[in-house]
């Protein structure tokens, strides 16, 4: 006979209790006990308590290895009836053995209907354990049972794999969005439709009627970065700067030689460089960059409301003064074939051809964003990493504590991306030097995000495994919220990233007009139901956990304790010069603030 003192933590999630009957079983390595009731008068496992018990062995295990829980149905009716939800959120369990220091049990997961659970204790300190028969037939049915709950299927060829289930109802309740975010993504989403649609905004399928009406969409909801961008969408410098800061910080790249379908001559670039001035030696200085969205080349629009929608594939050249100065834009050739229905706008061009010029830039922009730099990268991969998580690793393991075109058009998109995605290019390090833009001035995104970073470079190693650990850990969290968290920032004010066009592009020059500007823009429906969604989007819903932050106390040892807070003030200390630097800035880069930053892809 041993006796065990055992101590239950109960989430404090809605629905974190439960009326069930709950025991345990305790696996020592000279045997396993029976069932143990947990059971006292009254209900147990009420939500955000910590639940005393005792239990008796009727014989001694020797050193605890496990402890297997086991769920239920009440012997009783419950008192809400047969509807009531029976889940239950255990966050961990505390086992007391008759000689010795408590043995902490992590969970932090939620329980269904009669489903069994195996808890490692969190430390792994028994000596061995790994090796003993019990810990080994443990991890063979847990490795397959998460096989059989997290199988994969192939949904959309050339996209990664996802989940075997058929809708999200079926999903396992531990990877389901939670009930509170839900509840405020719809109402946040909800007042928003609500409040545009009594403007009447919301069924007009057509065009906009001048520049000015659309700030009854733009006065919606306002922040002070796209009051910014709205003052400033029109200025060469702001558009140049969003390739360094905006939504999509990941393409511009330094020029060592010019393309030869992007034909600019020094003629052409000399009011921008200067007399006298010539394309090769501004090349050779590496003062010359280059933003290219051939990607887009070939891929089928979509269609909006019955009318075809129209996509351009440009090349963008800019030029940063050395020294001082601001990135500009020296010229943009609208497709990938240079010819007489090609033409490179210029600076000099007249105004409505230069800026819309511009806009179809930013079109392009916000499809790559969207279709690869957002979704593939940081959810669709994201989500593989995540999966290969849950069926792989038992949740003691240390990574498991850290943790206008149309889908036709994406489609097509992400096919393409997934052919030349590398593994250097998802690690920001690598990608950068790659790009050639390690000196450019004023790209915050690179220097918030280098200061993030951790800096392993070998392969095979401990450090290999760093290396990779730290890309998916930074792809999940940090750049995620690099290119998600200003969606509507940058695209409040539409006329900077429009979604879609509706005219195709110019194939000469001296044709622009403010009308013509407007024609090609989308219309007022489409540009309602973007707004509403990136306003959304870009906001996390409740529940927030910024990058550092680990409620749930799966590290039980001094070690990684002692790692966790060594981070939390390296991230204290980013944030303060952040924030100092910020203060001399006319449009402040917030994406990267670790408390603005959230653990993971958590929208």
């Amino acid at each position: 006979m041993a006796e065990f003192r055992v101590r239950v933590s109960t989430g404090e999630a809605f629905g974190a209790g439960t009326w069930d009957r709950i025991s345990i079983s305790i696996v020592g390595t000279r045997g396993e006990t029976p069932p143990l009731p947990l059971d006292r008068f009254g209900k147990e496992f009420t939500a955000c308590a910590e639940e005393d018990f005792e239990v008796t062995s009727p014989q001694d295990v020797g050193p605890v290895l496990l402890l297997r829980v086991h769920k239920a149905p009440p012997k009783l009716p419950r008192p809400l009836g047969p509807l009531a939800p029976d889940a239950w959120f255990c966050r961990w369990f505390q086992l007391t053995p008759p000689r010795g220091a408590p043995l902490r049990f992590p969970c932090y997961q939620w329980l269904e209907g009669s489903e069994g659970l195996v808890l490692r204790e969190g430390a792994g300190k028994v000596p061995c354990a790994d090796h003993h028969p019990a810990l080994q037939q443990q991890r063979k049915e847990e490795l397959k049972l998460r096989q059989e709950i997290y199988g994969w299927k192939t949904y959309i060829p050339g996209w990664p794999h996802c989940l075997n289930e058929d809708t999200v109802k079926h999903l396992n309740i531990n990877i389901k969005y939670s009930l509170t975010k839900n509840t405020n993504f719809y109402l946040k989403g909800g007042s928003a439709f609500a409040e545009l649609k009594i403007k009447g905004l919301l069924d007009r399928k057509g065009p906009w009627k001048s520049l000015k009406e659309m700030r009854k969409v733009f006065n919606f909801r306002k922040t002070p970065a796209a009051e910014y961008v709205f003052e400033h969408w029109q200025e060469d410098a702001f558009f140049a700067s969003q390739f360094l800061n905006g939504l999509n910080p990941v393409l511009i790249r330094c020029c060592r030689c010019l393309p030869k379908n992007f034909p600019v001559t020094d003629a052409m670039v000399a009011p921008v460089l200067g007399p006298g001035t010539c394309l090769q030696a501004e090349l050779e200085r590496g003062s010359l960059f280059l933003v290219d969205h051939g990607i887009l080349s070939g891929i089928r629009p979509n269609v909006v409301n019955g009318r075809p929608q129209f996509s351009a594939a440009p090349m963008t050249l800019l030029y940063q003064r050395p020294g001082c100065g601001p990135l500009l834009p020296l010229a943009i050739q609208l497709n990938q074939n240079p010819g007489s229905n090609s033409p490179i706008f210029l600076p000099t061009d007249n105004q409505w051809d230069w800026l819309l010029a511009k806009t179809w830039v930013r079109n392009a922009e916000f499809t790559v964003h969207e279709a690869i730099t957002h979704l593939l990268h940081e959810h669709l991969l994201p989500e593989v990493f995540t999966l290969a998580t849950l069926r792989q690793l038992p949740h003691c393991h240390p990574l498991f504590k850290s943790t206008g075109l149309g889908i036709g058009g994406f489609s097509e998109l992400i096919k393409r991306n997934m052919e030349q995605l590398t593994y250097s290019s998802l690690c920001l390090p690598e990608d950068i030097r790659a790009r050639g833009v390690e000196d450019i001035p004023g790209y915050f995104y690179r220097d918030d995000g280098i200061q993030i970073w951790g800096l392993p470079s070998s392969l095979e190693t401990q450090e290999a495994l760093v290396k990779y650990v730290t890309m998916v850990i930074f792809n999940c969290s940090a750049k995620h919220s690099a290119v998600s968290a200003g969606q509507f920032d940058s695209c409040a004010w539409m006329p900077n990233l429009p979604p879609t066009m509706q005219l195709p592009p110019p194939t000469s020059k001296g044709q622009g007009s403010p009308e013509g500007f407007i024609a090609t823009l989308p219309p007022v429906s489409a540009t309602c139901d973007v707004i509403i969604a990136l306003w959304v989007l870009s906001k996390e819903p409740g529940e927030r956990r910024p990058l550092g932050t680990y409620p749930d106390e799966h590290f039980t040892e001094e070690a990684p304790r002692r790692s966790i807070t060594a981070f939390q003030s390296r991230l204290a200390q980013i944030s303060r010069d952040i924030q100092v630097r910020n203060q001399d800035l006319p449009l402040p880069y917030v994406y990267l603030d670790p408390p603005l930053i959230e653990n993971s892809v958590s929208i």
